[in-house]
Parts: C-alpha cells; sequence; structure tokens
C-alpha cells in the first residue's frame, strides 16, 4: 500500500498527464504533448528538489523553516520535522540526565575523572578539581602530563588496576591520595580519588603502638625470664612451684615469640623495601631452614628438599628465610609424626614458585581466605599447645608484597596443604653461588 504523499504525487501526476495528452490529441498534436508535459513535470521536480535542499540545509544549520512543499517532498520534509523534534528532545533527555549525574558527582567528597582512550582528561568533578589542582586548561591534555608524580605515571601504563595506588599529595603536604582507576568504554577510563589521610594516620598511630608496646614488652619479658630461669637453677624445689615455674618459663618463651613477630610485622610494614637487595641461593637457604626444623621435629618427619639447584632470588635473606621458615615450621608443628614435608620449586611463563607441601591433616576450604590474618587460627586450641602466636602467615604475606609474589594455598582436610610462594621471573636469577 502506498503512503499518503506518493499516492498524492501519483494521482496528481495521472491526472496532469492525462489532462496534456487530451489537450495535445483534441489538436492532432499528442505525442508532442505527452512529451512536453514530461519536460514540465521534470522541471517542476528538480525545481520542487532545489526547494527540499535549501530547507534541508537551514534545518541543518537549526532553522527550520516552514514547509512550502506537498506531495511526496512534502511528505518527506515532515519526515525530517518530526525527527528533528524527535532529536531535540532526545538531547535535552540526554544532556538532563548528564546534568544530574555530574551533579551527582559534584556533590560527592571523592575526585572523580574522566579520561578518554588517548588518555586526555575530558571531565572532573568539584572534589577532584580542588585535590589536585585541575585547571580550565587542563582539559584535554593527557592526564600523566597533568599528574607528574612517577608512581602514578607507572600505575597507570601498566593497566593493572587490581589495587588502588596511595600517594601524597604534591600540593597539600601531609595529605595522602588513593587512586583507583577503573576501565569502560572502547579504552576510556574512569579515575577516583580518596583523600584517606585520616585511614593513613590512624594506620601510622597502629603502627607505632605495636612497635612501641612491644618494644616496652621486650625488656620486663627478659627480666621475668631470667628470675624464673634462675628459680628453676635452684636445687631441691618443691614439685608443686617447680611445675608452676616451667609454666612461667613456657608462658614467658610465647609471649617473647609474640613480641618478637610483633616487631617483625612493624619493621616489615615500615622499613625501605628496597633496601639490601641481594641474589639468594635457595636450594642453600631451604637446605638451612630444614636442618633448624628437624630440630624442632625432633625427627619425627620426613623432608625433601627438591628445589632446583643453583636458583637465586633477587631479595632480602632475612624476610625470605623467615618466611619460608614459616611455612616449614607451620608443616612441622600441625602434621602429625611420621609425615613427609617436601620443599620445590617450578618455573613457569613469568613465575617463579617455591612450594611447600605436607601431607598431614589439611585445612577446610572455609579457612584458606583468612589465613594471613593475624591471630586468625583454624583450631585455637592445637594452634596455642603447639605454641604459634598467631602472626606466622600474616608475616609471610608481608614478605611476599616486599618481593612482589604472592601467597596461593591449596588444602583439603585429610590431604595435607601446599602453600606456594609465586615471584615474578624478573626476581629470579640462574647459576646463583652462594649468597
Amino acid at each position: 500500500m502506498l503512503r499518503k504523499g506518493l499516492a498524492t504525487e501519483v494521482r496528481w501526476f495521472a491526472l496532469y498527464f492525462a489532462a496534456m495528452v487530451f489537450v495535445g490529441f483534441s489538436f492532432g498534436y499528442w505525442r508532442e504533448a505527452a512529451i512536453l508535459a514530461l519536460a514540465l513535470y521534470v522541471g517542476w521536480t528538480f525545481r520542487n528538489l532545489s526547494k527540499l535542499e535549501r530547507w534541508v540545509h537551514s534545518a541543518r544549520n537549526g532553522d527550520i523553516q516552514e514547509n512550502t512543499l506537498f506531495g511526496l517532498l512534502g511528505e518527506i520534509t515532515e519526515d525530517i520535522r518530526l525527527l528533528n523534534h524527535r532529536y531535540e528532545k532526545d538531547k535535552q533527555r540526554l544532556q538532563s540526565i548528564v546534568s544530574r549525574v555530574q551533579d551527582m558527582t559534584s556533590a560527592l567528597n571523592d575526585g572523580v575523572i574522566l579520561a578518554d582512550r588517548r588518555s586526555n582528561i575530558e571531565w572532573w568533578n568539584r572534589a577532584a578539581k580542588h585535590m589536585l589542582a585541575l585547571r580550565q586548561v587542563d582539559f584535554g591534555h593527557r592526564i600523566t602530563n597533568i599528574l607528574r608524580d612517577p608512581r602514578f605515571q607507572a600505575y597507570f601504563d601498566e593497566e593493572d588496576y587490581g589495587e588502588p595506588l596511595d600517594i601524597e599529595s604534591y600540593r597539600n603536604e601531609g595529605q595522602q591520595l588513593q587512586f583507583q582507576i577503573h576501565p569502560f568504554g572502547q579504552g576510556e577510563r574512569l579515575i577516583i580519588v580518596r583523600d584517606v589521610t585520616r585511614v593513613a594516620k590512624l594506620e601510622q598511630m597502629r603502627r607505632d603502638f605495636v612497635a612501641n608496646v612491644s618494644h616496652e614488652l621486650r625488656t620486663p619479658l627478659t627480666v621475668v625470664r631470667g628470675y624464673v630461669e634462675t628459680l628453676l637453677d635452684m636445687p631441691e624445689l618443691q614439685p608443686t612451684l617447680k611445675r608452676a615455674l616451667e609454666q612461667m618459663q613456657q608462658q614467658g618463651q610465647r609471649m617473647t615469640a609474640l613480641v618478637n613477630d610483633l616487631i617483625m610485622l612493624t619493621k616489615l610494614e615500615t622499613d625501605d623495601r628496597s633496601a639490601h637487595q641481594e641474589p639468594v641461593n635457595i636450594h642453600q637457604l631451604v637446605s638451612l631452614i630444614i636442618n633448624d626444623a628437624r630440630a624442632i621435629g625432633d625427627e619425627q618427619h620426613n623432608f625433601t628438599n627438591a628445589v632446583e639447584d643453583g636458583l637465586a632470588l633477587r631479595g632480602n635473606e632475612k624476610e625470605l628465610r623467615s618466611a619460608i621458615s614459616n611455612l616449614v615450621i607451620n608443616a612441622v608443628k600441625y602434621s602429625p609424626e611420621g609425615c613427609h614435608i617436601e620443599v620445590s620449586s617450578t618455573v613457569d611463563s613469568g613465575m617463579f614458585a617455591l612450594h611447600v607441601k605436607d601431607d598431614g591433616v589439611g585445612i577446610d576450604p572455609i579457612h584458606i581466605p583468612r589465613l594471613t590474618e593475624r591471630f586468625y587460627r583454624v583450631d585455637g586450641g592445637r594452634s596455642s599447645t603447639a605454641g604459634g602466636t598467631g602472626l606466622g602467615l600474616a608475616i609471610v604475606k608481608h614478605v611476599l608484597i616486599r618481593h612482589d609474589a604472592i601467597l596461593k594455598i591449596a588444602s583439603k582436610p585429610g590431604r595435607g596443604s601446599t602453600f606456594s610462594c609465586c615471584f615474578p621471573n624478573q626476581r629470579l636469577v640462574h647459576n646463583a653461588q652462594s649468597a
């Protein structure tokens, strides 16, 4: 079925052509009349097309004039007018949504910055302008040319945004800012900036408190343990008194271990991670740790050092020894007598892994995500009996973070556990000699 405009055009042309041919037929020139009718129609059509082109040009420039056309071209004009009206309504609606979103983000205390696929700044909210001292002239410029901190530039270009970046503000001394980048669209990025100064200060206060308390406890503990050892050396002690002193000595040793672990954690959180970085022969280090573990386990476990000889990791030997030792000694403490403990290594594409595997009682998977939390215990009674402080795996996690590594844990109840320290291959040194 023909649309109204086309049907009108066909009817008008049919009547016009028939009238011209009829007039020509009356005078005996119907062929000439038909040709003249077609020529006049083509000329009239081109004239209307010219008017339509001028009307469309005016509409494109925002000046929609009155429609003087009719028929097919008139209907096309009305369709264009309708589409333009719908476009303007949609444009106003979308602009209203954009304005509301901008108003909402401007009300946030967190800074928001939009960067296009070329990393140029497209928009920011009021909080970002205040925190980063952004100016109108910064629009359209690459964000790393505005925020020139080398750590932010490396974080932005690496495109690994799993963890946020904390840096000190270049504008306000003492202000700590946290950047989190979220990619979206076709290469665009949403940058969230938070002022975490208060959180950073609280965390620093916590670290200072733990460090100070740990150091202050060390001296009185040493004195108490010294007197307890002196009393235990006295001859002819009553059995009841001797048992009480032995328990005091045992608990004093446990508190000393706890204080030492707290001090170790504080150092891992505050010391320069780049200090004392050197190649550490892992095979030899594991051999020393296994010898210590044999002494702790009274030769009741079977050990295997399957770490490839000649491999070394660039890092801090004291810290690496602490981390690996914690894993091996945990395997000794929480495995029944006669269990086999193996320390092995694998080298895959982009990753060097050190595995500590035992065939002990294993761990329920529901506990694995929390194992590296401070003082978290899978079995509080058993851990207390084994003499653990609850900080061993927290120390392991912090040591690995300082060496750009991660800890992976695989375990099932009754099937043993495997703790894997995964280091980037950039830290691997081949054909290493003893460090």
